[in-house]
């Protein structure tokens, strides 16, 4: 490991210069970007995925509606088989729009403004365009898009890899140098334990304060209730499980299974994997080769590879199998939920229609 790590500084090193002199550009103003009259909140991290963005956009959203405001959602639509701007509508999928878009549009009910774009700029002016009622536009995964400046910047780091302890790509995860931390107007710790001693909260407060005066949030993850993804049947705790994951961080949705069913076999594949008949095959044949019978297994996934599954629905009524799917929201640790929130609802006060 450090023999490897010390092979690829050089490639980190030349990687975090480049970086370094783009965001040194757009803070000299010589690269030019555009501010708005109305609020941006952008919610995006220094590491390469991993970090849950997506719950957090999703308790952004709630927040928002449960005080009458508008929002709509902006993101690139990660390994998405589409360019350009698009807003999810009835027939959008994975490939056309990515799996978190489609993750926000299905949970929301298609209430909320849902759009991809490469150009968040553009992809803006577009949103506001087809959807005028938004009042306040939240960027997914957008905090190395300089190009727009985001009212409010929402940095997410996890609580069991800090951006304070990883370094620069290839050599760790780090999108740049942590000093980008500067820009942000507040920090969440996530996937904290659900207890976390004082002194740990201060001595990651002070480990993060070398880099970034914003004050720092703790949230962990809560599961709901398991649901059947095409309605056919309901999840039986006393049944070994198969968890099916196409995420950067399997572990902790493991983990929690392993608190609720005897078993738990995990089938593990890269993040955002497209999958395909042969995958679910696969899959298949391994239970099929131990001699059991699909009856006494559960079979879940998570939110956002369900919607990379959504198209092998005849597959899974073929085979006669009923796919669950395991929800997770965010809650913040002790008095964090109404600081953060007064914390959000204050920056959009500050706009003539706050």
């Amino acid at each position: 490991m450090i023999l490897t790590r010390i092979l690829l500084f050089p490639f980190a090193l030349l990687y975090g210069c480049i970086v370094a002199i783009r965001n040194f550009l757009y803070d000299k103003k010589i690269y030019g970007s555009i501010a708005y009259d109305f609020p941006v909140i952008c919610i995006g991290n220094l590491t390469a995925g991993g970090t849950g963005k997506s719950p957090h956009v999703e308790y952004l959203i709630k927040l928002l509606q449960r005080n009458s405001l508008n929002p709509a959602t902006l993101s690139r639509g990660y390994k998405r088989k589409t360019t350009g701007f698009l807003m999810a509508d009835k027939s959008a999928t994975a490939a056309s729009i990515g799996d978190e878009p489609l993750q926000f549009f299905t949970k929301f009910n298609e209430q909320v403004p849902v759009a991809v774009a490469e150009n968040r700029m553009l992809g803006i002016a577009e949103l506001l365009a087809n959807a005028p009622d938004t009042n306040v536009v939240l960027l997914d995964d957008a905090f190395q898009h300089r190009s727009v400046q985001a009212g409010f910047n929402i940095l997410i780091t996890r609580f069991d890899k800090l951006f304070t302890e990883d370094y620069l790509m290839p050599d760790g995860l780090l999108r740049e140098f942590r000093s980008g931390a500067k820009r942000a107007q507040a920090i969440v710790v996530s996937k904290c334990p659900d207890t976390i001693s004082e002194n740990k909260r201060l001595e990651i407060q002070k480990k993060i304060a070398h880099y970034s005066a914003a004050p720092v949030f703790f949230s962990k993850i809560k599961y709901a209730e398991i649901k059947s993804l095409f309605g056919n049947g309901k999840f039986d705790s006393k049944k070994e499980t198969i968890f099916i994951s196409g995420i950067a961080d399997h572990k902790v949705p493991e983990k929690y299974l392993q608190t609720i069913v005897p078993k738990v076999s995990t089938v593990s594949f890269a993040d955002h994997h497209n999958f395909d008949i042969t995958d679910l095959e696969m899959i298949f044949r391994t239970v099929e080769k131990q001699n059991r019978k699909w009856n006494e297994f559960n079979l879940i996934t998570t939110e956002k590879d369900a919607m990379r599954l959504l198209p092998f629905r005849f597959w899974f009524e073929e085979k006669k199998l009923n796919l669950h799917v395991l929800p997770i929201e965010i809650e913040f640790l002790k008095n964090n939920q109404s600081s953060f929130d007064s914390l959000i609802l204050d920056f959009i006060r500050i706009f003539p229609n706050g």
